[in-house]
């Protein structure tokens, strides 16, 4: 039911539409009515509200899936000193209520949940994980302050315009986003919960989101008041600061173009002009600014540079490049980012190793900026490395943000933009930087793993089968026969070699402690060409201290190679141990019998190739890594392998 009183300033008519409405904007006066009880009181008129370039408005009707029809029956705005942004409040029908935060360019739906027991405002901290209990665990990504400069309509609270309203925002999985109100006091008050929403999704009845928001200001009045130079401001509605491109200087488009700091020349020039339009990763992005950053390393000053993009719906990116090394930017939803193993991270399923940390100053700016940037602001930086990409993370005292930062080849960025000329060399390797052999590496491995696989199945069969055999004979000797007299030698009869290849020769004997030499040779009976060879088979057992012990066997192989095919004999002159002549001997003959260094030969040849390429990626990495905060080779390294 609603309420209506006169107002305390003016005396018209006051009307709080909503049961939780605290506060009213007098549509007449433009005072501050805050009720208490049935009583009104004026906290004085209210600033003017800040142009934001919002297309929204108090009384337009909306549907969002899954809550009643509704109406923006509020509308607050809060500063933090760096922008200011919109609140606006959603009446449903049945008298519930919900936020509807508008801020750069997005919308996020805030529904109020059960208040669980959260730190207190001093003990909040950037970074910090935060139970809030079915909704589940929040990242605290801002702990800030943030001022009421204005409003309009009805606001659930009483709070004097004017007034410090202390507030944490966080992330969650999925892409939730939570708000912890702490109002104007240290203990949290209420918790809002949600997401992300399009203007589509909240059914917004009379408001169309045009194709293009943002119009170029040009005229007289945008110039710069240091150097006269003209400006033209590519997002007009969310740029905080301007850095002149003529003359650098530092001015607050927020204020009139107020020079923040003055300057007389451009100290550092993009290599990329701003105002320049390129297509990347399907939009087409505008360069509205600039900036160069830099850490500090045992009093080494490293540099890069950073250009900021910007596109009507996805709002803006960021285009990195440092010793010729180019990435885009994407920001990352901190809730999607959990701790992995030996102080990485794991984002979408894919780890990331910490790669190195800092502190990254802002050194100069040109161009137009979201937030009020200021040369030597400081963040302390970490990053993570999954090349080709690399997870950031960037937190200051209030904040905390992720981005994954994307490796591109710098002719695609020259590609994109139109840029004249080459881009600059690439010097180093960057820490997100693919090894150049990374997109066929892969296959190569595969396919020497299948063919190296092939070849030991291969080895395998015809080893189990065999070759042919050309010869099996079992010879005696007497117990008279002399070892190594010439009457001890026999010829076998003849045999056919059918193909050209190796022949191998098995002999077996039953020695027992003792020794059996065959001093062999094939026997071309065409061409007279002799091969010769020998084999020994040796046995020998005993026991000693140790315990029982033996060493040999009754079997030996010998190996003819590249043996011609023809009619052959075998010779063979055999020698034993005086007293210990083995009763008999057998040999036999095979022909095309697979050899092991044959196959070892063959799988080294195959492998050679990916042995190379894994050579390679391991310099690499090598290279990338003696950069980091973790070199390889180094002690207490707990970091050394890349991938």
């Amino acid at each position: 039911m609603a309420y209506k009183g006169a107002c305390p300033q003016c005396g018209s008519e006051v009307v709080f539409s909503l049961d939780a409405s605290l506060l009213k904007i007098c549509e007449h006066c433009g005072s501050a009515i805050a009720r208490k009880g049935a009583d009104l009181s004026s906290y004085g008129k209210v600033a003017e509200l800040v142009s934001t370039g919002s297309l929204l408005r108090l009384g337009i009707k909306g549907d969002y899936e899954g809550a009643p029809p509704f109406t923006l029956a509020g509308r607050l705005q809060l500063s933090h000193g760096s922008g200011t942004w919109d609140e606006w409040l959603m009446a449903f029908h049945g008298g519930s209520w919900a936020w509807l935060s508008e801020s750069q360019g997005k919308l996020h739906y805030m529904g109020q949940v059960p208040l669980p027991p959260l730190p207190r405002f001093p003990d909040l901290k950037v970074g910090a994980t935060v139970d809030l209990g079915p909704s589940g665990a929040f990242v605290v990504t801002e702990s800030r302050e943030g001022r009421f400069v204005t409003g309009e309509g009805e606001l659930p609270f009483a709070v004097a315009p004017g007034s410090a309203l202390r507030y944490a925002d966080l992330q969650g999985p999925g892409g939730q986003f939570a708000t912890i109100d702490y109002g104007t006091g240290t203990s949290a008050e209420a918790v809002y919960v949600g997401r992300e929403v399009t203007f589509e999704e909240m059914g917004f009845v009379g408001v169309q989101r045009p194709e293009r928001k943002y119009e170029a200001a040009k005229g007289a009045a945008l110039s710069c008041p240091q150097c006269a130079g003209p400006l033209e401001l590519r997002a007009p509605d969310e740029t905080q600061r301007i850095a002149c491109p003529y003359c650098g200087s530092l001015l607050d488009a927020k204020k009139d173009l107020q020079v923040l700091e003055a300057m007389t020349s451009v100290p550092v020039k993009p290599l990329i002009p701003l105002g320049a339009k390129g297509r990347l990763f399907g939009a087409q992005w505008t360069l509205i600014g600039f900036m160069e950053r830099s850490v500090q390393v045992e009093g080494v000053r490293y540099a890069w540079r950073e250009y900021l993009l910007h596109e009507d719906r996805r709002g803006f990116r960021w285009l990195t490049e440092s010793n010729g090394h180019w990435s885009f930017v994407d920001p990352v939803h901190a809730g999607d980012v959990t701790s992995g193993w030996g102080g990485g991270l794991v984002y979408e399923g894919e780890s990331y190793k910490h790669f190195q940390s800092g502190f990254a100053q802002v050194d100069h700016v040109l161009g137009e900026f979201y937030w009020a940037v200021a040369r030597g602001d400081t963040t302390e930086t970490h990053d993570y490395v999954h090349p080709p990409r690399l997870l950031s993370e960037e937190r200051s005292e209030s904040e905390a943000t992720f981005s994954l930062v994307t490796y591109l080849e710098p002719e695609e960025v020259w590609r994109a933009f139109a840029a004249r000329g080459k881009p600059p060399e690439k010097s180093g390797i960057a820490p997100n930087q693919p090894w150049p052999h990374s997109r066929h590496a892969r296959a190569v491995a595969s396919l020497a793993s299948l063919f190296a696989f092939a070849l030991v199945v291969l080895f395998l069969f015809f080893s189990v089968i065999g070759g042919r055999q050309l010869l099996a004979q079992t010879y005696t000797l007497s117990p008279s026969a002399v070892s190594g007299a010439p009457e001890s030698a026999v010829f076998t009869d003849t045999f056919s070699v059918p193909r050209r290849g190796n022949v191998e020769v098995r002999v077996d004997a039953p020695v027992n402690n003792s020794w059996l030499y065959l001093d062999g040779a094939l026997i071309n009976e065409t061409t007279g060409d002799v091969h010769e060879f020998d084999a020994e088979v040796a046995y020998y057992s005993g026991v000693d201290s140790d315990g029982a012990w033996s060493e040999g066997g009754v079997h030996a192989r010998s190996y003819v190679g590249a043996v011609p095919s023809g009619q052959y004999v075998l010779r063979l002159q055999p020698q034993w141990e005086a007293g210990q002549a083995p009763s008999s001997y057998t040999v036999t003959l095979r022909s095309g019998v697979p050899r092991m260094y044959q196959v070892l030969l063959a799988l080294l040849a195959l492998l050679a190739w990916p042995l190379l390429l894994l050579w390679s990626k391991l310099r690499f990495e090598a290279a990338r890594w003696s950069e980091s905060d973790h070199p390889w080779g180094t002690s207490g390294d707990d970091d050394g392998d890349d991938e």
